[in-house]
């Protein structure tokens, strides 16, 4: 019983990681186009550049949360 409720707390904690990220970066983006529109030129450069990291770290978030269910799924079917 530990050991489900581990899994699920790993598969909660995953995607809880890959909503957060994945949301700062579009956040990260609307304020950087917003930013541009409005004609600003000189903002951090860290926030022009946090989605080209944030969005595929997100993706792959998803994936390992994936594998951990597709993990579970067979150790369950074995039992």
């Amino acid at each position: 019983m530990a050991k489900n409720q581990k899994r699920a707390s790993i598969e909660t904690t995953l995607a809880y990681m890959s909503v957060g990220v994945i949301g700062v970066s579009i956040v990260s983006m609307l304020l950087t186009l917003g930013l541009t529109a409005l004609g600003f030129n000189s903002f951090p450069v860290v926030l022009a550049q946090l989605p080209l990291i944030g969005l595929p770290a997100g993706f792959l978030i998803i994936i390992a949360m994936l594998i951990v269910s597709i993990i579970k799924r067979g150790k369950e079917e074995k039992n």
